[in-house]
């Protein structure tokens, strides 16, 4: 078993400058390194600045160690500018489902199989009506363990449990992930869900679709991890929308999918277009092109350009802000 040598700092350096990246000054490097840890820079962000020709980590000529750093920290922040977002709309998302949920069913009917969707006298294959029970079956026991969990770890659920003797949905909704969270929504009558979807001007599937994307993106971004370049699994890809007609993104010939805003980061971006007020997403989008320009002052090797294609940001993706119509 071939193991990967310990390096040290020093090394490291010497490594990057023997593959042909720039490094100006070895102490700013040094720093750098301790702080931010050798993988996480360069290991998830060299891509965009290596040499394609060459079978091995050989930079392109020019590339300079800060700029792989830059693009570090400019994930970092559109990272945080995309979770704060997703935040937001999950926390309408807890509020409008919990009202909705409990409206019609009781303070304490939430866990009851038959308010769900079974696909009972639907007309579905029996196999299909199995799957769903045990998906319901599936659910009711996470929420039951979230309640369990949060009567014996938060004060607030232990007390409404010891003065009324069950913990509302409204108060229970906060204690859950937002995984199941979605798969909550995506297991409710179609009704239901076309109650809360309307609140966000969407239709249910669509907004089904939505929230089993953000609640993947959600996690990668609460766990630091990379989604400039992100590539969503075919599952959770974007259902086509105005936007991307709009747009005049091309669509792919073989895939009949659009090539941009399907499974990249741009499908986000007008996720977050479709379901912010206005006013909130104007305020996305002015904080994220501030990111975007500061960035292209500092690349030299490589354009934003290269970056907008792993982004899946077409060329004139600001005429976003300029059009809005629902999907």
């Amino acid at each position: 078993m071939n193991e990967k040598p310990f390096k040290t700092y020093d090394e490291q350096i010497e490594l990057l400058k023997s593959r042909g990246l720039k490094i100006t000054s070895n102490n700013v490097a040094l720093k750098i390194l301790k702080e931010e840890n050798y993988y996480n820079v360069i290991n998830g962000y060299k891509d965009l600045f290596l040499d394609k020709s060459s079978d091995e980590d050989k930079y392109k000529i020019g590339s300079d160690f800060m700029e792989v750093v830059a693009l570090y920290r400019f994930d970092r922040e559109i990272r945080n500018l995309f979770l704060k977002e997703i935040l937001k709309i999950e926390n309408k998302l807890r509020s409008l489902i919990s009202y909705t949920f409990s409206e019609k069913y009781g303070n304490d009917n939430y866990l009851k199989f038959d308010n769900f969707e079974t696909l009972e006298g639907s007309g579905t294959k029996p196999k299909n009506i199995e799957k769903r029970a045990g998906h319901i079956h599936e659910l009711i026991a996470e929420m039951q363990k979230d309640l369990a969990y949060s009567i014996d770890k938060k004060e607030y659920i232990k007390h409404y449990m010891n003065k009324y003797g069950f913990i509302p949905l409204w108060v229970l909704i906060n204690s859950i992930t937002f995984g199941t969270l979605s798969k909550f929504y995506s297991l409710m009558k179609p009704q239901d869900q076309n109650i809360v979807a309307k609140n966000f001007g969407v239709v249910e599937n669509d907004l089904k679709q939505y929230i089993n994307i953000l609640s993947s993106i959600r996690n990668l971004c609460a766990h630091g991890e990379r989604i400039y370049n992100l590539k969503l699994e075919k599952t959770k890809n974007m259902p086509n929308s105005n936007y991307h007609k709009f747009l005049k993104i091309p669509i792919n010939k073989e895939s009949m999918r659009y090539e941009n805003g399907i499974n990249d980061l741009f499908a986000i971006f007008i996720i977050l277009k479709i379901l912010l007020p206005r006013k909130e997403f104007n305020s996305f989008y002015n904080n994220l092109n501030f990111e975007i320009k500061l960035l292209s002052r500092k690349l030299t090797s490589i354009s934003i350009v290269d970056v907008y294609k792993s982004m899946g940001f077409p060329k004139k993706w600001r005429m976003i802000r300029k059009n809005y119509k629902k999907s």
